[in-house]
């Protein structure tokens, strides 16, 4: 048994360790994007109201099918009825004669053709528009969950340059320490300069720990957009440069007419005017075939193989006027010209909405083009200057304290570079969401 245990502990831990070096699925900022709309489960739901929306018209279309029904029925009669026949017979007296049977059998098939149904037509074209509508209310949403994704991704390689960011700022606050350590040693410098290095270092480790542990987190929140397994490992292949360099705009134009938000709207008013028009029809009568063929048995014993079985059958014309409906007609027609002017306000406030939406994207492409090349700029002289300040260090003709501004200069002109590139991205798929991410499908 204890032999049976090891071998079942040798094989989980052989399994472990074979999930646990993996390697990790590459990824690019377009399959993030498409492993979302394919996993997440309100990307699914949303899907469903597409198909109950089709169900729908489906629905209607039944309408115009027949209507068969069979029945059957079995009546025992405990006590016939008494019929009375007043004057009857040469004496002209009052006579007493049950009618009917003890069994009283009957099955039956009801058929009905609809001929004309006023409003028909339209309830199919109502449920057309609704799906339309309902369609581009699903690729708003799949629009919304891909910017989401794409604010996720940048945020883990942000996250991931500024790690990189805090180890290159480690290791030079460990060339510093090991720069003031010799000065110390050739007494050129205080004990005091030599602690400064030391709880600099220390707190440039610090700063990579926790640049770490944001990346760790920005992580979790992407595979949690994408509806991944927490423990699934993940290699991002694009980085912020190498989007930056692919995602240049040479002009800003956003097709407002294929925006799904404006053409939901449209849809959702399309078939509001229909049941305005459906309204109109309650006056015209629905006109149906009718058929029925019905078999009878009526005796007094239940031996149905005999011969007692009685037919019948007839064919006519039904027309059918639903009277308390009219008076509700005016009340629903105004309901849905208040829905009318409803839809007509929000569809112009939309396409104000989106036109500022536009012309705000438009102005941040711009200017995260031009904070790009300046935070570029500032990043390669803070280098140079960073660069020479060490070397005067060395040499021992500058103090700690110079060098510390140097650091911190090209401390901030490197995030200032990094959020720079960071910002264009977010501001360029921002656009791109505008246009329904025409390029990342």
């Amino acid at each position: 048994m204890k032999k049976l245990l090891f071998i079942l502990m040798g094989i989980l831990m052989a399994v472990s360790a074979h999930s646990q070096t993996l390697p990790p699925k590459q990824l690019a900022l377009v399959q993030a994007m498409q492993t979302a709309i394919q996993r997440r489960y309100d990307v699914k739901a949303n899907k469903l109201d597409v198909d109950l929306a089709s169900n729908k018209i489906s629905k209607s279309r039944n309408e115009w099918l027949p209507t068969l029904k069979a029945d059957g029925e079995v009546r025992y009669n405990a006590q016939l009825q008494t019929m009375i026949l007043d004057g009857f017979g040469s004496s002209g007296g009052k006579e007493r004669i049950e009618v009917g049977t003890t069994n009283f059998t009957t099955l039956s098939m009801d058929l009905s053709q609809n001929i004309f149904k006023p409003g028909l037509k339209a309830d199919i074209d109502i449920a057309k528009a609704e799906k339309k509508a309902e369609q581009e209310k699903t690729a708003e949403k799949e629009n919304t969950i891909r910017m989401q994704v794409a604010e996720a991704y940048l945020n883990v390689i942000l996250k991931q340059q500024q790690l990189l960011l805090a180890k290159e700022n480690t290791q030079r606050y460990r060339e510093y320490l090991n720069v003031s350590s010799e000065r110390k040693r050739l007494g050129t410098i205080l004990e005091t300069d030599l602690l400064k290095a030391q709880t600099d270092l220390e707190n440039a480790k610090l700063t990579e720990k926790e640049s770490a542990q944001n990346y760790e987190l920005a992580m979790k929140a992407l595979k949690y957009q994408m509806n991944v397994n927490d423990e699934t490992p993940l290699a991002l292949t694009d980085s912020l440069q190498s989007l930056m360099s692919t995602h240049q705009l040479s002009e800003y134009h956003a097709n407002m007419e294929e925006r799904p938000e404006l053409k939901q709207l449209a849809f959702m008013k399309e078939a509001n005017d229909l049941k305005v028009r459906k309204e109109n029809y309650k006056w015209a009568p629905t006109l149906s075939l009718t058929g029925n063929y019905t078999t009878l048995y009526q005796a007094a014993d239940f031996k149905y193989i005999s011969s007692m079985w009685t037919p019948y059958n007839y064919i006519g014309l039904k027309a059918s006027l639903p009277i308390t409906e009219l008076f509700t007609r005016s009340v629903n027609k105004k309901e849905f010209r208040i829905k009318a002017s409803q839809l007509d306000m929000q569809y112009q406030q939309k396409q104000q909405d989106l036109n500022y939406e536009v012309d705000k994207n438009q102005t941040e492409l711009r200017n995260t083009t031009g904070n790009v090349q300046s935070a570029g700029n500032s990043l390669t002289l803070s280098r140079s200057m960073q660069q020479n300040q060490l070397n005067n260090y060395k040499l021992g003709t500058i103090t700690y304290s110079s060098v510390l501004d140097a650091e911190a200069t090209i401390n901030t002109a490197e995030q200032n570079y990094v959020k720079a590139v960071y910002n264009y991205l977010l501001a360029y798929y921002n656009f791109e969401k505008l246009n329904g991410f025409a390029g990342s499908k």
